[in-house]
């Protein structure tokens, strides 16, 4: 039992590792004047609150 749970939170500890070195890759490398093309950008400007552009939308505030 003691196993399941210690490899459940491994797990959870890696994935949100690796959900944390892509955001901070793409928060690093983003630039605001260009659309963004890759999902990692997008969801690094939601987080930090910073302006979204869609593909087909004009840039607004999120």
């Amino acid at each position: 039992m003691f196993l399941i749970i210690a490899a459940v939170a491994l797990v959870g500890f890696l994935s949100s590792l690796v959900y944390l070195v892509e955001f901070a890759r793409a928060s690093r490398h983003d630039s605001l004047f260009t659309p963004t093309d890759a999902g990692g950008f997008r969801r690094a400007r939601r987080v930090t609150g910073m302006y979204v552009r869609g593909r087909d939308e004009e840039l607004t505030h999120h």
